[in-house]
């Protein structure tokens, strides 16, 4: 049971003088519902799970193709490899910091973004009406593709 006072000068005069009724209310009650729970010996396959799944895979097919090549690398080319890689990681935050503050000064934002819609909607004209062009894109990101993974047909 819970005691409700509608206001507060009506608390006040409670704690001034004894109250022989107070006006009591029972506090609302939750409905009750029954929850049936079933165990089951395999677990449920849900598009999460999938998708984890898949993501695992990738994960881990990527880090053996990695460490295949990482072991095919010669042990005199390594630490040139290594300096390679910090050397990329440098150079994004460096290009990472120059484009936020490059960002920030307001007519030069603005010009660029202009600029960058203006150049790619050019190149993606001339590369997708002319038949020409587009075969020899795909056939230099197809020889590119080869020569980085090393798949050379």
């Amino acid at each position: 049971m819970a005691i409700t006072v509608r206001n507060a000068t009506a608390l006040a005069v409670a704690h001034r003088r004894t109250v022989r009724s107070v006006a009591v209310r029972p506090a609302a009650r939750s409905a009750t519902r029954k929850m049936v729970i079933r165990a089951s010996a395999e677990p449920a396959s849900t598009p999460v799970n999938e998708n984890l799944q898949k993501v695992q895979t990738a994960a881990t097919e990527a880090w053996t193709w990695m460490k295949t090549r990482w072991e095919a690398t010669e042990d005199s080319e390594k630490p040139a490899v290594v300096a390679i890689v910090i050397g990329v990681v440098i150079a994004q935050i460096a290009i990472g910091a120059t484009i936020d503050v490059v960002d920030r000064i307001p007519v030069v934002s603005t010009i660029l973004k202009l600029l960058g819609l203006g150049v790619t909607g050019y190149y993606i004209f001339k590369l997708t009406t002319d038949p020409v062009e587009r075969d020899a894109v795909k056939s230099s990101v197809t020889g590119f593709l080869e020569k980085v993974t090393g798949d050379d047909k």
